[in-house]
């Protein structure tokens, strides 16, 4: 059964203004990166014995038993209980154990040496013949740590903001993902170049983010021996959304769904991330100031119980919410290479 890009976008004849898109592990899938299972049975592979012994110590906790074959619990699941842990107290290498997990994210995304940027670079030159050359924003929010649309955008040639200024060395300040760039006319005023732009939120950090001291800086160097600036994958609400510079990333994004972005696509994005529903959408979904169409492979139950709002609205694989009705089906637009098809 198939379903429109008028029905996803409303207003996609008419241009992208106020528009948003959440990403999620699925969108980066199609480029070659592994999904939840797989990342976790890659990372716990390359833990040390004893750090295997603490995270099954962990767990014997709530009798839950780790099987790293099958990758289950998954890490974010992981996550969540080893910080649950450390918050409590009486468990030596703990702290450790967080930054090998950390380590061992970077590694495995970093080992992708070649992604397949086909789909994402089809997706942003899709959004180009949409916005028309007008000199509109589109924003992208994700939770992923790879490069993909930093990338892909290049390759497109659209303008990519994501809060960071600088060459090779960039600095973190979340105002300069709203400059506006342009040039000096023969009037000699400001001209803003007629363009559109990407602005591009990653919520969870990234594999190019670093900390250093109190700086939070973009490098693309290999130099593994730097802080890495990222939110371990959790499904419950962490404390590092209030430390910097996520603190910044959530209050821009609060500040901007709802308001001058009202129409979120999501795709490869299970909703099971509590804080972000928490923060971003439940209370933009409760006054109305937000519609949401999210595609997902599967109905979670984190995605059964957004569907308690009128203007939420979603498309699984066997399943279709659209304005308060169901229909059976079977469906594929949650799949990246499916999704971007609608653009192209």
């Amino acid at each position: 059964m198939a379903i429109a890009l008028s029905d996803i976008l409303p207003n996609a004849n008419t241009g992208l203004s106020q528009i948003g898109f959440f990403f999620g592990a699925g969108s980066s899938f199609t480029a070659g990166y592994p999904l939840t299972f797989q990342l976790t049975i890659d990372v716990l592979k390359r833990l040390s014995p004893d750090q295997v012994k603490l995270i099954e110590k962990i767990l014997e906790t709530e009798s839950i038993t780790l099987n790293i074959t099958e990758g289950t619990p998954d890490i974010e699941f992981l996550s969540d209980k080893i910080n649950k842990a450390k918050a409590s107290g009486g468990y030596v290498g703990i702290d450790p154990l967080i930054e090998s997990i950390r380590k061992h994210i970077v590694d495995v995304i970093n080992e992708v040496k070649s992604p397949n940027l086909e789909y994402h670079v089809n997706f942003f030159k899709g959004l180009k013949k949409l916005m028309s050359h007008r000199n509109e924003s589109v924003w992208i929010f994700t939770t992923n740590y790879d490069l993909v649309f930093e990338l892909a955008a290049s390759i497109a040639k659209i303008p990519i903001y994501n809060g960071f200024e600088g060459i090779a060395h960039r600095f973190f300040d979340i105002e300069r993902i709203e400059l506006t760039y342009g040039k000096i006319n023969s009037n000699r005023r400001f001209e803003p170049f007629n363009e559109p732009c990407i602005k591009l939120v990653k919520l969870h950090g990234s594999t190019s983010w670093a900390k250093d001291e109190e700086n939070i800086f973009e490098s693309f160097s290999s130099e593994n021996e730097v802080d890495k600036c990222m939110i371990l994958p959790q499904r419950t609400k962490v404390t590092e959304t209030l430390e910097p510079p996520y603190d910044k990333l959530f209050r821009y994004a609060a500040s901007v769904i709802g308001r001058q972005c009202k129409f979120i696509v999501s795709c490869g994005y299970s909703y099971r991330d509590e804080h972000i529903n928490d923060i971003l959408f439940v209370p933009k979904l409760r006054s109305n100031s937000l519609r949401v169409f999210a595609l997902s492979k599967d109905e979670t139950p984190e995605i059964i119980k957004l569907k308690e709002f009128p203007c939420f609205h979603y498309l699984v694989s066997d399943k279709l919410h659209f304005n308060g009705k169901e229909t059976i089906g079977s469906f594929e637009q949650w799949d990246f290479k499916k999704f971007v098809e609608l653009f192209c």
